[in-house]
């Protein structure tokens, strides 16, 4: 396992410039500098096909160039590291997934402080974001079940992602009772299926019935 490469000097760049030069040639070393290690901030944090996402601030203005930085200006680069946190683990569960219809890899939903996201739309800030797949089967695959994941899936991807990016996230797998999803309720509502060691009836037992494997992602 590769250590995590997220170093965190890179989260939040400040800088500015003594006035030993003119205003406009302060500008421009002011910029080249900032661009200098955002550059390398984004190829530590990121990969050569995907740079580390972030939010670039000049003098106040989010979005401005560089290049428009004041002589004794401050430029900020606020690094989105839990954002690559989450394209990696959703990325694992895709690649590691059972493969028969294709409904499973299909099924890995991401909810932020319990709301589904939008698959293609930017994830919002959370406290708490949590992959759960909402096929009944997927607590069976959790079991051994499948041979390509004999050990389970999202228990794996769980330890892997928490050696990754634990200090960047505290990252967990848990059991999470899960409501609103259509396959998951149909089964539940028509399962004759019990727990007996509990007597859960009622209720309880479509709590049970429903709980299904998770992948929790918490920011530091």
């Amino acid at each position: 396992m590769k250590p995590s490469k997220i170093a965190p000097i890179f989260r939040e760049v400040e800088l500015s410039f003594a006035a030993h030069s003119s205003p406009r040639v302060r500008s421009r070393k002011l910029a080249a500098y900032a661009l200098e290690k955002i550059s390398e901030a984004k190829r530590i944090n990121g990969t050569a096909d995907r740079p580390a996402p972030h939010r670039q601030i000049v003098d106040g203005r989010e979005g401005a160039p560089l290049a428009s930085v004041k002589p004794d200006g401050v430029i900020v680069a606020r690094f989105n590291l839990v954002t690559e946190t989450l394209i990696w683990i959703g990325d694992e569960l895709m690649k590691n997934s059972p493969v028969l219809t294709g409904q499973f890899a299909r099924s890995h939903v991401l909810y932020v402080d319990g709301v589904p996201h939008v698959p293609g739309t930017p994830y919002p800030d959370g406290e708490e974001y949590a992959f759960i797949n909402v096929q009944p089967y997927a607590r069976r695959i959790e079991k051994g079940w499948s041979k390509k994941v004999p050990d389970g899936l999202y228990e794996g991807v769980a330890t892997m992602a928490a050696q990754r990016f634990g200090n960047i996230a505290r990252i967990g797998f848990a059991w999470r009772s899960l409501e609103g999803a259509g396959a998951l309720d149909a089964w539940a509502g028509k399962t004759s299926m019990t727990r007996k060691d509990r007597d859960l009836k009622g209720a309880d037992l479509q709590e049970w019935l429903k709980r299904q494997p998770a992948i929790t992602v918490r920011p530091n």
